[in-house]
């Protein structure tokens, strides 16, 4: 009796296969990990940083016999990138001023590409009509941002970060300039 398998039949690797790719599987996942583990902290990617840097409310002037203040608000913003060795493209950025929870107005910024270590400055203007003029005036400004990261020739996804930005702006007495605004971070 030379052959001793059991009940006569030989074990061929029939299932061998199936752990094989298995086990092949769990190592290209395990492999990308360790890679993606790798790249983040060689890169450490983080969004960028919002601040008001300064706001000034201008042509004050009530409306005839009610409290509602019509306004001109400049607003100065900056936008950070912190990273060391990521770019931001930023596809669409748009800011809005609001006044006790009221949208006031809308204005589109340009799109641009920032690089690391970059700080961008913009100054968007508001003119409108808000209600309840005190002898502070707080506004809220919010900017919605669509964005995609860049290492080396590499772009990666699509972000869409918001910041809140809260404006406190002494209003202007006798038609004149309020006093300039302290710089201000904004929340993400």
């Amino acid at each position: 009796m030379a052959n001793s398998s059991r009940g006569g039949r030989e074990t061929s690797g029939g299932g061998g296969c199936c752990c094989n790719l298995l086990c092949s599987l769990v190592q290209l996942v395990i492999s990308l990990g360790l890679v993606v583990f790798i790249w983040w902290l060689i890169f450490h990617p983080r969004l960028p940083r919002a601040s008001v840097q300064e706001a000034q409310l201008m042509s004050f002037s009530l409306a005839d016999n009610s409290t509602a203040l019509l306004f001109n608000l400049t607003v100065g913003l900056a936008l950070h990138n912190p990273n060391k060795r990521v770019g931001i493209y930023y596809d669409s950025l748009v800011v809005a001023a609001l006044y006790h929870g009221v949208l006031l107005q809308k204005a589109p910024l340009p799109t641009f590409y920032q690089r690391h270590k970059n700080t961008t400055a913009f100054r968007p203007e508001f003119g409108g009509k808000a209600t309840d003029a005190g002898s502070v005036a707080v506004f809220y400004v919010k900017l919605r941002a669509r964005m995609r990261m860049k290492v080396w020739f590499i772009k990666i996804g699509h972000f869409n970060p918001v910041f809140d930005c809260k404006v406190r702006v002494r209003v202007p007495q006798d038609g004149g300039m309020s006093a300039s605004f302290g710089i201000s971070e904004c929340d993400r």
